[in-house]
């Protein structure tokens, strides 16, 4: 689980697997990726997640860090989605349902995983996201 550096750039470049996943199974979803990005907008999801639009190099990319109520006890990493959590909520701001401009520069940890291509803001023309967000760290802006 030790985080690979990357960008966003790298992330868009590669190729999705054409359909939704049911499980975990590509090198891509098998390792923690670490970037730095701008977040530009966030909000809280219908299922209580906190749903970040990375930015960086003219390539946008969500990001979801899951809400601490609805993990088990038995979540990988945990704690670490808790911190993310906490530090975004304490250091920028309590997310709502409404989308909020934000402008912080973050280094990003999380899990990659692929998603349906959809035209939801912030998705990656070929389905990436970081989700589970396993680490935050504030570079600048909060």
């Amino acid at each position: 689980m030790t985080p690979l550096s990357t960008t966003l750039h790298d992330i868009l470049a590669r190729r999705g697997p054409g359909r939704v996943l049911v499980r975990r199974t590509t090198p891509y979803q098998l390792q923690v990726w670490g970037v730095y990005a701008q977040i530009t907008k966030y909000r809280l999801d219908g299922n209580g997640s906190l749903r970040l639009v990375l930015y960086d190099d003219n390539s946008y990319m969500n990001a979801v860090i899951p809400s601490p109520t609805c993990l088990s006890a038995k979540t990988r990493d945990r704690a670490d989605i808790e911190a993310a959590w906490r530090l975004f909520v304490t250091k920028c701001g309590r997310p709502d349902p409404s989308w909020q401009s934000f402008g912080g520069i973050m280094l990003v940890r999380g899990i990659g995983f692929w998603t349906k291509k959809q035209q939801l803001r912030g998705t990656a023309p070929n389905g990436a996201e970081l989700h589970p967000v396993t680490g935050l760290q504030v570079v600048a802006g909060c």
